[in-house]
């Protein structure tokens, strides 16, 4: 069946407060980034609806798809303090919180995996537990995630190996790993699932999967819209750094 415009909200209810029937006051969504003028996004204000340029509820996860480095630049610059920038205005907020006014708040809600996977040097152990002590974790406390999260992502094998030496799916699931560490509500992933070899791309649906049913929100970027809906079937489309279309069939 063809998409309509109400099916092509990312929400599927009206999360706004007030919206619940009997005026019940419900959660803010996880991720909402709304146009402040004029611009780009304005065109597709009635597809996506609520005024917002992109709604995420909790426990949902999004793909942001483009074949060239828009949807990464998206995702890179939705923490900055000037929004995500490009050929629109928007404030963006994260559970509420808005990224300009409560950014510390904002850094301990999310986890990311910026363009181009940068990593420190060194093992993968010691990254992870050098990771989460930059996040403010006790020491026992950062020796025991990393050992969790190199349990779950299948990295035991590698874990005294440097970085520099991994394969690309052995490094984007210590990437997402360095991201998890802290607990996040939401995760900003770029490329996450581009390049990678079988066996890591099953792990990461795994682990992410786990994580946004028990835990919180993934927002991830892909080159692919095959590699894409191998992990979700809702999608964001960017081209050449305009918005183009999103669809959400079916909300997982």
């Amino acid at each position: 069946m063809h998409p309509g415009p109400e099916s092509r909200r990312f929400a599927v209810h009206d999360h706004r407060p007030g919206a619940a029937p009997g005026g019940a006051r419900l959660e803010p969504m996880a991720l909402e980034v709304r146009p402040t003028g004029g611009g780009a996004a304005a065109a597709h204000e009635g597809a996506l609806g609520h005024d917002s340029l992109l709604r995420v509820e909790r426990h949902a996860c999004l793909a942001v798809v483009s074949d060239d480095a828009s949807a990464d630049r998206f995702l890179d610059r939705l923490l900055d303090d000037d929004g995500p920038g490009g050929s629109f205005a928007a404030t963006v907020a994260v559970h509420g919180r808005d990224t300009r006014t409560d950014p510390e708040a904002v850094r301990r809600l999310v986890g990311v995996v910026p363009s181009g996977m940068p990593l420190p040097e060194g093992a993968v152990h010691d990254v992870l537990v050098g990771t989460a002590l930059r996040h403010g974790l006790p020491p026992e406390t950062a020796a025991e995630r990393a050992t969790d999260l190199t349990d779950a992502l299948d990295l035991r094998s590698v874990e005294r190996t440097p970085v520099a030496a991994l394969t690309p799916g052995q490094r984007s699931r210590t990437a997402v790993g360095c991201a998890l560490l802290h607990v996040p509500k939401l995760l900003l992933l770029c490329r996450p699932l581009d390049d990678v070899d079988e066996v890591s791309e099953k792990i990461l649906h795994r682990v992410l999967g786990r994580y946004a049913a028990s835990t919180g929100t993934v927002v991830f970027s892909s080159s692919s819209p095959e590699v894409a809906r191998r992990m979700t079937d809702r999608l964001f489309m960017f081209c050449e750094g305009q918005v183009r279309c999103g669809c959400l069939p079916t909300a997982r």
